[in-house]
């Protein structure tokens, strides 16, 4: 049985570095149910994966939102 993974792509402001870049995607990680987070510093966009099973949509968009400056949701799967 495939387990279904969701995927949102959320337009973030004012990364203030590479570092924090990255600081970003390992709190993401650690929040269950996110399987995968990745922060593009010049593009200023944060792209998460995750188990709609375990954590909701809601949630995920708080977490990003706890530590960036989220301005929109760009796309879901």
């Amino acid at each position: 049985m495939n387990k279904i993974i969701k995927e949102i792509k959320l337009k973030a402001k004012d990364i203030p570095c590479t570092g924090c870049a990255e600081d970003m995607e390992i709190i993401l990680r650690n929040q269950e149910g996110i399987l995968e987070a990745k922060v593009d510093y010049g593009e200023e966009i944060i792209h998460i994966k995750y188990d709609p099973e375990v954590i909701e949509r809601t949630e995920v968009i708080h977490a990003a939102r706890r530590i960036g400056d989220i301005s929109k949701i760009i796309s879901e799967q």
